[in-house]
């Protein structure tokens, strides 16, 4: 199991929000991919994952409405 810190940013276009929500966590995964399936369960397949030259590890997904953006960070 790996230590990663995890930045949650969701863009909600429909609420008017001008603003985006961002949480921070940190855990321990055996990897990235379960961790946003559970958040995701149907809607996995749709993410887009990217591994950044600087190693971290970045998930998107945009359905029109709400834009859903994970990136972890090893610790």
């Amino acid at each position: 199991m790996k230590e990663y810190e995890i930045v949650a940013t969701f863009l909600n276009g429909c609420a008017g929000s001008a603003h985006p929500q961002t949480f921070f966590e940190e855990a321990e995964l055996s990897d990235t991919d379960s961790y946003v399936k559970t958040k995701h369960g149907r809607d996995f397949d749709r993410f887009v994952k990217e591994i950044l030259p600087d190693g971290k590890i970045l998930y998107t997904y945009d359905n029109g409405t709400v834009t859903y953006i994970y990136e972890f960070t090893e610790l």
